[in-house]
């Protein structure tokens, strides 16, 4: 069987990637190595859906991320700010500390991701491992997966790279950057018979290594696997500060996942970048805000970063996304990993039944009708 779409890794960016290629294909797959979807979203418990908006009160995402945002919701708890769920509502009322996110459950968003994509016809293969692909003339062919049954190659017309380290990037060849300043971090669930409680917890990214602490490469598996022993004992140390004060505590649920953010990334003609704020690009795919600051910061997404330079059916989205160091922890969030993800699934789907990508105005236009937002108007500059 040839697929359609080949959507490589089951994260936020993969599954909004699949959802929006099932629109128009019916041989869609997703390929996931862990157990369950969502990765750091879920697995990582980083159960935080960051603002669909510009912190004025305008919203700046709409589509498959807003959607998404809804989903995470579905099996409960958590509630989305009122200001947002009321349409006479102002952008002041809408504005910090009412931003348009949410607090979700990772069980009932897992739950959920599944659900949605299975009554969509997207085909799902857990506890599949991607070991290689096949590229022939510039056009990818085939993926490697190594599962219980050892090595199988997976035939597709075209596929998405949402790993979240380039993996497929960098087994096609394709020019990619490896972030090795990752920080320890380590979020869980305690209970004390009261109260079930989040714990945060996190090295800061962009200064100095704490002392006693360091920085870890996302691709190198002994970086990697310390990086999980780190966190635990984060985490151990945590609970244990916490239990002088309070006998009855105990951590409840803790990351399946490791902890690292920013790993390994496509490098291509145009990085994205914070310092981009307030430009309106023409190929634009969506549109994002800065959930570091509660002002009016707005990103347009340019086509650019979505496709592979060198591989001409082979896309990318979420934190595989080309950009700089600041500009990755704006892509890398839930928000801009569906907007990506959405748009990537979209062309790849496009270019599988029809044979070529479509024009820039097309795509914004599907985009448009299944709500993505993208204008203009927004922006002070455009380029």
């Amino acid at each position: 069987m040839v697929y359609d779409v080949v959507v490589c890794g089951g994260g936020i960016a993969g599954v909004a990637a699949a959802l929006a290629a099932s629109r128009t294909s019916k041989k869609v797959l997703l390929v996931e190595r862990e157990y369950a979807l969502g990765g750091l979203a879920t697995l990582g418990i980083i159960c935080i859906y960051l603002p669909l908006c510009d912190g004025a009160g305008y919203k700046m995402c709409g589509g498959l991320a807003e959607y998404l945002l809804k989903l995470s919701l579905k099996y409960g708890p958590g509630k989305i700010p009122e200001a947002w769920l009321n349409p006479n509502s102002t952008p002041e009322e809408r504005m910090h500390p009412n931003r348009y996110r949410v607090t979700y459950n990772p069980a009932s968003f897992i739950i959920a991701m599944e659900e949605e994509l299975l009554n969509n016809g997207v085909e799902i293969l857990y506890g599949s491992h991607i070991s290689g692909v096949e590229v022939n003339d510039g056009m990818m062919n085939s993926i490697y997966i190594e599962s219980k049954r050892g090595r199988q190659e997976i035939k597709g017309k075209t596929f998405i790279d949402t790993t979240g380290d380039a993996d497929i990037c960098y087994f096609a060849g394709e020019k990619t950057i490896d972030d090795n300043d990752n920080r320890k971090a380590g979020w869980y669930f305690s209970y004390d018979e009261k109260e079930l409680k989040l714990n945060v917890l996190a090295d800061p990214v962009y200064t100095t290594v704490p002392e006693g602490s360091r920085a870890y490469s996302g691709v190198d598996m002994r970086d990697v696997t310390q990086s999980c022993i780190d966190s635990r004992k984060m985490i151990l140390n945590d609970y244990l500060n916490k239990k002088k004060d309070n006998k009855d505590i105990y951590p409840l649920i803790i990351p399946s996942f490791h902890s690292l953010r920013m790993t390994r990334r496509l490098d291509g003609d145009y990085h994205f970048s914070m310092n981009d704020e307030g430009i309106y690009f023409k190929d634009s795919i969506g549109m994002l805000g800065n959930w570091h600051r509660n002002r009016q910061d707005r990103y347009s997404l340019p086509v650019r970063i979505i496709e592979a330079k060198n591989t001409n059916n082979l896309y990318v989205a979420g934190r595989c996304v080309p950009a700089d160091k600041e500009g990755q922890d704006l892509v890398r969030i839930i928000p801009a990993c569906a907007v990506t993800g959405e748009a990537a699934g979209t062309m790849a789907a496009y270019q599988a039944i029809n044979g070529k990508k479509p024009k820039i105005e097309e795509l914004q236009k599907i985009l448009k009708d299944n709500g993505v937002l993208i204008e203009q108007d927004l922006f002070k500059r455009v380029v």
